[in-house]
Protein backbone atom coordinates (compact mmCIF):
# COMPACT_ATOMS: atom_id res chain seq x y z
CA UNK A 1 0.00 0.00 0.00
CA UNK A 2 2.71 1.85 0.88
CA UNK A 3 4.43 1.60 -2.73
CA UNK A 4 1.28 2.59 -4.18
CA UNK A 5 0.76 5.68 -2.16
CA UNK A 6 4.29 6.79 -3.02
CA UNK A 7 3.77 6.18 -6.94
CA UNK A 8 0.09 7.60 -6.99
CA UNK A 9 1.29 10.46 -5.13
CA UNK A 10 3.85 11.32 -7.64
CA UNK A 11 1.35 10.71 -10.72
CA UNK A 12 -1.22 12.76 -8.29
CA UNK A 13 1.86 16.04 -8.32
CA UNK A 14 3.07 15.37 -12.16
CA UNK A 15 -0.88 15.49 -13.32
CA UNK A 16 -1.58 18.71 -11.37
CA UNK A 17 1.46 20.66 -12.54
CA UNK A 18 0.39 19.80 -16.36
CA UNK A 19 -3.05 21.74 -15.70
CA UNK A 20 -2.58 25.54 -16.52
CA UNK A 21 -3.40 27.31 -12.98
CA UNK A 22 -5.80 29.46 -15.73
CA UNK A 23 -8.07 25.70 -15.59
CA UNK A 24 -11.56 26.75 -14.77
CA UNK A 25 -13.29 25.67 -11.56
CA UNK A 26 -14.51 22.35 -11.49
CA UNK A 27 -17.34 21.73 -13.48
CA UNK A 28 -19.10 19.19 -11.55
CA UNK A 29 -19.09 20.69 -8.17
CA UNK A 30 -21.68 22.14 -6.89
CA UNK A 31 -21.68 25.95 -6.77
CA UNK A 32 -21.13 26.84 -2.71
CA UNK A 33 -19.88 23.47 -2.10
CA UNK A 34 -17.16 23.02 0.89
CA UNK A 35 -13.50 21.96 0.42
CA UNK A 36 -14.56 18.95 2.43
CA UNK A 37 -17.12 17.91 -0.35
CA UNK A 38 -14.65 18.78 -3.06
CA UNK A 39 -12.19 16.48 -1.56
CA UNK A 40 -14.28 13.66 -0.86
CA UNK A 41 -15.61 14.20 -4.62
CA UNK A 42 -11.98 14.41 -5.97
CA UNK A 43 -11.27 11.18 -4.17
CA UNK A 44 -13.96 9.36 -5.23
CA UNK A 45 -12.86 10.69 -8.92
CA UNK A 46 -9.39 9.43 -8.61
CA UNK A 47 -10.93 5.93 -8.09
CA UNK A 48 -8.99 5.93 -4.78
CA UNK A 49 -11.18 3.60 -3.00
CA UNK A 50 -11.84 1.17 -5.33
CA UNK A 51 -7.66 0.81 -6.21
CA UNK A 52 -7.60 0.65 -2.59
CA UNK A 53 -10.17 -2.94 -2.33
CA UNK A 54 -8.28 -4.34 -5.10
CA UNK A 55 -4.63 -3.84 -3.63
CA UNK A 56 -6.27 -4.94 -0.18
CA UNK A 57 -7.90 -8.01 -2.29
CA UNK A 58 -4.18 -8.41 -3.70
CA UNK A 59 -2.55 -8.51 -0.56
CA UNK A 60 -4.34 -10.47 1.68
CA UNK A 61 -4.50 -13.77 -1.16
CA UNK A 62 -0.70 -13.46 -1.01
CA UNK A 63 -0.44 -12.79 2.64
CA UNK A 64 -3.02 -15.27 3.99
CA UNK A 65 -1.08 -18.52 3.32
CA UNK A 66 1.55 -17.17 5.40
CA UNK A 67 -0.20 -17.11 8.31
CA UNK A 68 0.08 -19.45 10.37
CA UNK A 69 -3.80 -21.14 10.27
CA UNK A 70 -4.75 -24.07 8.41
CA UNK A 71 -6.20 -23.48 5.16
CA UNK A 72 -9.69 -23.31 6.24
CA UNK A 73 -8.98 -20.41 8.15
CA UNK A 74 -7.32 -18.54 5.96
CA UNK A 75 -9.96 -18.17 3.48
CA UNK A 76 -12.45 -16.98 6.43
CA UNK A 77 -9.85 -14.52 7.20
CA UNK A 78 -9.84 -13.14 3.68
CA UNK A 79 -13.28 -13.34 3.40
CA UNK A 80 -14.24 -11.77 6.66
CA UNK A 81 -11.20 -8.98 6.38
CA UNK A 82 -12.82 -8.11 2.55
CA UNK A 83 -16.22 -8.21 4.19
CA UNK A 84 -15.29 -5.70 6.81
CA UNK A 85 -13.64 -3.18 4.41
CA UNK A 86 -15.60 0.62 4.64
CA UNK A 87 -13.92 2.65 1.68
CA UNK A 88 -16.51 5.15 3.61
CA UNK A 89 -13.97 4.90 6.57
CA UNK A 90 -10.86 5.11 4.15
CA UNK A 91 -12.51 8.31 3.04
CA UNK A 92 -13.03 9.84 6.17
CA UNK A 93 -9.31 8.96 6.90
CA UNK A 94 -7.79 10.32 3.91
CA UNK A 95 -9.98 13.78 3.27
CA UNK A 96 -7.96 15.52 6.29
CA UNK A 97 -4.81 14.37 4.87
CA UNK A 98 -5.78 16.13 1.58
CA UNK A 99 -7.12 18.91 3.49
CA UNK A 100 -3.65 19.63 5.31
CA UNK A 101 -1.60 19.66 1.89
CA UNK A 102 -4.04 20.82 -0.48
CA UNK A 103 -5.59 24.27 -1.30
CA UNK A 104 -9.19 24.57 -1.76
CA UNK A 105 -7.40 25.98 -5.61
CA UNK A 106 -5.25 23.33 -5.37
CA UNK A 107 -8.48 20.90 -5.37
CA UNK A 108 -10.36 22.68 -7.65
CA UNK A 109 -7.52 22.63 -10.29
CA UNK A 110 -7.15 18.64 -9.32
CA UNK A 111 -11.26 18.10 -10.08
CA UNK A 112 -11.01 19.88 -13.52
CA UNK A 113 -8.00 17.96 -14.51
CA UNK A 114 -9.77 14.07 -13.79
CA UNK A 115 -12.78 15.45 -15.66
CA UNK A 116 -11.14 16.53 -18.65
CA UNK A 117 -10.21 13.32 -21.22
CA UNK A 118 -6.62 12.93 -20.39
CA UNK A 119 -7.40 13.22 -16.80
CA UNK A 120 -10.42 10.42 -17.59
CA UNK A 121 -7.03 8.30 -19.49
CA UNK A 122 -4.86 8.72 -16.31
CA UNK A 123 -7.36 6.99 -13.65
CA UNK A 124 -8.40 4.69 -16.06
CA UNK A 125 -4.71 3.70 -16.86
CA UNK A 126 -3.09 4.14 -12.96
CA UNK A 127 -3.59 0.63 -12.24
CA UNK A 128 -1.91 -0.65 -14.65
CA UNK A 129 0.85 1.42 -14.79
CA UNK A 130 1.56 1.01 -10.81
CA UNK A 131 0.41 -2.93 -11.40
CA UNK A 132 3.40 -2.67 -14.26
CA UNK A 133 6.06 -0.21 -12.34
CA UNK A 134 5.66 -2.22 -9.35
CA UNK A 135 6.60 -5.58 -11.05
CA UNK A 136 9.36 -3.23 -12.25
CA UNK A 137 10.58 -2.35 -9.03
CA UNK A 138 10.31 -5.99 -8.01
CA UNK A 139 12.51 -7.15 -10.91
CA UNK A 140 14.93 -4.78 -10.29
CA UNK A 141 15.31 -4.69 -6.23
CA UNK A 142 15.64 -8.94 -6.95
CA UNK A 143 18.58 -8.05 -9.09
CA UNK A 144 19.77 -5.67 -7.01
CA UNK A 145 19.79 -7.89 -3.73
CA UNK A 146 21.36 -10.77 -6.26
CA UNK A 147 24.16 -8.31 -6.91
CA UNK A 148 24.69 -7.36 -3.45
CA UNK A 149 24.13 -10.53 -2.14
CA UNK A 150 27.05 -12.20 -4.32
CA UNK A 151 29.17 -9.01 -2.73
CA UNK A 152 28.64 -10.40 0.72
CA UNK A 153 28.92 -14.12 -0.35
CA UNK A 154 32.35 -13.44 -1.61
CA UNK A 155 33.63 -11.23 1.98
CA UNK A 156 31.91 -14.51 3.69
CA UNK A 157 33.94 -16.81 1.41
CA UNK A 158 37.10 -14.63 2.07
CA UNK A 159 36.29 -14.47 6.03
CA UNK A 160 35.68 -10.75 6.10
CA UNK A 161 33.09 -11.61 8.87
CA UNK A 162 34.79 -14.41 10.88
CA UNK A 163 34.35 -17.82 10.43
CA UNK A 164 31.02 -18.73 8.97
CA UNK A 165 28.54 -20.67 10.70
CA UNK A 166 29.75 -19.53 13.66
CA UNK A 167 31.46 -23.25 15.33
CA UNK A 168 28.38 -23.60 18.30
CA UNK A 169 30.25 -24.59 21.23
CA UNK A 170 29.13 -27.52 23.27
CA UNK A 171 27.15 -26.82 25.82
CA UNK A 172 28.34 -28.12 29.07
CA UNK A 173 26.42 -31.24 30.39
CA UNK A 174 25.05 -30.28 34.17
CA UNK A 175 26.42 -33.04 36.44
CA UNK A 176 24.13 -35.06 37.60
Amino acid sequence: MRRWSALAAFFLLVAVSACSQTTPPASGTVPGATKDTKIRELINLMGTPKVAVEMMKSQVASLKTLMPFPPAAQDDFEKEFLAAINTKELVNLIVPIYDRHFSEQDVDDMLAFYRSPVGQHFIKALPQVTAESQKAGEEWGKGLGMKVGRKIGERLDRGDYGPWPPERQEEPQEKR
